[in-house]
């Protein structure tokens, strides 16, 4: 089994941003989704904010990881009008059951973030190990690398052991009495 899985959606480039970094710190696979759909200029800004409130799912591209293969899945996404945005929402909708372990982190203009991770929590019918929250101007100055790394530190420590083999204790963990 894979150990750690990222899963992001990204418009502008913040989310990717973060995603990269992060997926280099966790030395995660990486799926990023993809709707086809124009989210360019103020057109696409306005799809991107209604899908959100309305808290739509939309057709996405088939994912490139099964997620159900990964002992923790990290989940990205932008704040959209202070909601999921519709690409990461849809992908959680179609692959909860799979989802073992959560992390989530999202990218912002200003705020949302608290409300995204508990839309988040209630969509994957689990709280996350770790959740990490980075507005857009901190990502221009690059000035979220203590935030980054306690957020990576959080989901690695979350990771169950790996058990040697011949070890029959519960979930490969060493049992002291």
């Amino acid at each position: 089994m894979h150990r750690i899985l990222l899963a992001f959606y990204s418009r502008t480039g913040y989310t990717r941003t973060v995603a990269g970094e992060l997926v280099a710190a966790l030395d995660a696979d990486v799926d990023q989704l993809d709707d086809r759909r124009d989210r360019c200029g103020i057109f696409g800004y306005l799809r991107c904010a209604r899908e959100a409130m309305k808290k739509r799912t939309i057709q996405l591209l088939p994912p490139a990881y099964d997620p159900s293969n990964y002992d923790v899945v990290v989940l990205g996404t932008p704040v959209w009008a202070g909601n999921v945005s519709s690409p990461l929402r849809s992908y959680v909708a179609a692959h909860k059951a799979q989802l073992e372990q959560v992390a989530f982190f999202c990218t912002q203009g200003s705020s949302g973030a608290e409300k995204v991770f508990r839309d988040l929590a209630d969509l994957c019918g689990k709280s996350p190990v770790a959740t990490l929250a980075v507005n857009d101007r901190d990502i221009n100055k690059h000035a979220y690398v203590q935030q980054l790394e306690r957020f990576v530190t959080a989901i690695t420590a979350a990771l169950k052991p790996v058990g040697c083999l011949g070890d029959a204790s519960p979930r490969g963990r060493a049992q002291s009495r």
